[in-house]
């Protein structure tokens, strides 16, 4: 046996058991342990060094292909068997959804890897590779600049093959457009391989530019094909643009209207006085915003589809028409932070994303229309507690449940910034160093922190605090990606009426896990075709799995109104009831009572029932007589989907709307921001006020007093900052 044959055996050999190695350990970690998109990712990234690596070690000791394509197999072929192997122990989700995975993206690196090193060897003579690894960093860096100069978040790489973008949204599923990238991956690389290897040396030069020019050119296109969206892609998605005093508006004419349009930039610049008054500073060029009709086309042109976020170092934010109300604010505080943030990105120091969220979340100081210190002090002292030490200490943001995070470190930077001032956190912000800005150190300023939640009255109920925070976070659900994908296809073969192929696909979820959707889904189909004793019967098997979520109070809700439908009217009137008395949110509270008002008045069944027009309908002819306070939520609900003008939707109610205590305050509160939200700018202001006469002992006061002054300033602006519109 020669040396060099003894030293591959050897030497391969270890690599063939490290890679053994690190696939069980991948099996230990939360999310990557699902086997699914993060197991092939990771190791797709290896696979391309690896392969690439190992061959040239190979070309420069002339070990035989042969012996090499035999170790390739191996290589690829452990981590399968560790899936084997680990599924005898532990549940590994759905072996063909991880191996899909497996394929188009850990094997598809190792091959892209193989053919990068022998076009490396065959075009160079030396350094072959340092040459490999300078490549590899070029190729790493391509999606990096789209990220940074790019709308997108998401990218496509050969190294990888695509990253999402976001971790919140679980669906990642492979599709037509991956299929296709990876494949031209393929025939590049592959291509380039057998040209160049086919090629004197004498003519290679024409290979290497013409290769070199496909590539260049595929860059250049890429927005086209799909695998990127630069600003130029954007602006045909949404080619209307309005600039203000402060702002650029880029959205879709067809989809938002001139009223819509008006209202959204009175409150991009409300913020922004807001803002610049509260913090001292602002940005110095407009902030682009760009407004997309729907979350699914920001999802597709952007790649988020659950979250909104803004890109400071471009002075640009992201949202949609249909969730710009509740995350504005937010995303214009993102902005506003890169006037105290640090490198080309313009965030907090270390990219910390507890620091860059908090500070947001401090701002905006709204947590569903609550004040962040009441729920968390709240939050805190029912067991709900995040160490702050570990919040603020690398990605341990992501490890808990994200409301959790969110609202620790957003009432952790309002205590910071209510008590030592602005100028002391942007110290914070830009260094990272705390003791630097408050000649303290973490621990000595989250005992403070303690403290003073600790010292809080408690206006939040156990029960509520369950509602909001009973969750878990991506990393400790069982098989979020897959399940996910799983209840996006059920969701749509519902949508085709297809209720058995969906069905089908819900209890297999239920099979792996105790996810919501996947009951209601299921809930929901017995309904449509009124198999009303198997929806019970599921639901009484399973709603004791939910005790301690919100879902518990939800499938409460669900299963009075199957008592409501097979005419058990006192089982029903028991739930309700149920539900009123725990108040694990106003809106659910009100939703029940305004069952046991319809029931009381033999309407329930017939609501139930009924399509979204008899349903308003129905609660129109409750409101003529006497106003009732929780029909007008559902009926705001219900105008925005039939379409009702907000003008006509007051007209409704023939007695004064005047609130007799904190839940109506809250009602009225609600038909405000609708009000306001549809020009009606006066209306909106009566009704704020009015709820001001109950809010004192609110835990909705602070947003009341912030929904009047929106108010107030949209009335006392509206002209001034309406004549400063420029559509183009």
């Amino acid at each position: 046996m020669s040396t060099n044959s003894l030293k591959f055996k050897t030497i391969f050999g270890s690599l063939i058991i490290s890679i053994a190695i690190i696939s069980l350990i991948l099996f230990q970690l939360p999310l990557v342990a699902s086997f699914g998109y993060e197991f092939a990712v990771i190791l797709a990234l290896l696979f391309f060094l690896l392969s690439g690596l190992t061959n040239l070690w190979r070309l420069g000791n002339h070990i035989s292909l042969d012996a090499y394509l035999r170790f390739s197999f191996l290589v690829l072929f452990v981590p399968v068997i560790a899936v084997i192997i680990i599924s005898l122990t532990q549940d590994i989700c759905s072996f063909w959804y991880g191996i899909s995975f497996y394929l188009i993206l850990s094997v598809v690196s190792y091959i892209n890897g193989f053919f990068l090193s022998e076009i490396i060897n065959e075009i160079f003579s030396i350094y072959h590779k340092i040459i490999f690894v300078f490549v590899f960093t070029l190729i790493a860096l391509i999606p990096l600049s789209e990220i940074y100069l790019n709308p997108q978040v998401y990218f496509y790489s050969p190294l990888i093959g695509f990253f999402p973008g976001t971790i919140y949204d679980e669906d990642i599923n492979i599709n037509i457009p991956l299929i296709f990238y990876r494949t031209l991956n393929l025939l590049y690389f592959g291509l380039f391989y057998f040209f160049i290897k086919r090629t004197s040396e004498d003519k290679r030069s024409l290979i290497i530019t013409t290769f070199g020019l496909i590539a260049i050119s595929f860059l250049w296109f890429s927005s086209d094909m799909g695998f990127s969206t630069n600003h130029k892609k954007l602006d045909e998605i949404l080619p209307a643009k309005v600039e203000s005093e402060n702002f650029k508006i880029k959205y879709d004419s067809d989809n938002l209207d001139s009223t819509e349009v008006t209202i959204l930039l009175l409150n991009h610049e409300y913020y922004f006085d807001k803002l610049k008054r509260e913090l001292g500073f602002n940005p110095k060029k407009k902030i682009t915003s760009y407004i997309f009709s729907s979350r699914l086309q920001k999802k597709k042109y952007f790649g988020s589809e659950k979250a909104d976020i803004a890109k400071p170092w471009l002075n640009e934010i992201y949202i949609s028409k249909d969730s710009w109300e509740n995350t504005l604010y937010h995303e214009l505080v993102h902005c506003f932070s890169a006037e105290i943030g640090i490198g080309i990105f313009r965030l907090a120091d270390s990219f910390n994303p507890a620091l860059i969220e908090g500070f947001a979340e401090a701002i905006d100081n709204n947590y569903d229309d609550i004040e962040l210190h009441l729920l968390a002090s709240s939050a805190y002292n029912y067991g709900y507690k995040i160490n702050i030490e570990e919040l603020f200490s690398g990605l341990n943001f992501f490890k808990s449940f994200s409301g959790l995070s969110y609202l620790f470190a957003g009432s952790f930077c309002k205590y910071l910034l209510d008590k030592y001032g602005v100028s002391s956190f942007s110290v914070f912000y830009n260094t990272g160093d705390i003791r630097k800005a408050y000649k303290k150190s973490v621990h000595q300023l989250s005992e403070e922190y303690y403290q003073f939640l600790q010292s809080q009255i408690n206006k939040i109920s156990e029960t509520q605090i369950q509602y909001y925070f009973g969750r878990s976070s991506i990393f400790q659900k069982v098989c979020p990606r897959q399940i996910a994908s799983d209840l996006k296809t059920a969701e749509t073969l519902m949508s085709q009426r297809k209720f058995s192929d969906a069905e089908f696909i819900f209890r297999k979820v239920l099979d792996k896990s105790n996810d919501y959707s996947a009951l209601a889904g299921l809930i929901n189909i017995y309904l449509q075709e009124k198999k009303y004793s198997i929806a019970e019967q599921l639901l009484n098997e399973k709603i004791n799995n939910y005790y301690g979520t919100p879902y518990f109070y939800l499938l409460k809700l669900f299963n009075a109104d199957l008592h409501i439908l097979m005419s058990k009217d006192s089982l029903a009137s028991a739930e309700y009831n149920f539900i009123v008395k725990s108040n694990p949110h106003i809106q659910l509270k009100l939703i029940a009572e305004l069952r046991i008002d319809l029931q009381n008045n033999s309407l329930l069944k017939d609501y139930l029932e009924g399509s979204d027009s008899l349903k308003f309908q129905i609660l129109v002819n409750m409101n003529k007589q006497k106003v009732t306070m929780s029909s007008i939520i559902p009926m705001v609900n219900l105008a925005e989907k039939i379409k009702l003008q907000s003008k006509i939707f007051l007209e409704i109610f023939h007695s004064p709307l005047i609130p007799e205590d904190e839940d109506d305050a809250y009602v009225l509160f609600y038909l405000s921001k609708y009000l306001l939200k549809n020009n009606d700018l006066v209306n909106a202001r009566k009704l704020i006020s009015l709820a001001n006469r109950k809010s004192v002992a609110s835990v909705f006061y602070n947003s009341f007093r912030e929904q009047f002054e929106k108010c107030n300033w949209f009335i006392k602006n509206y002209n001034r900052v309406a004549n400063k519109f420029k559509y183009q």
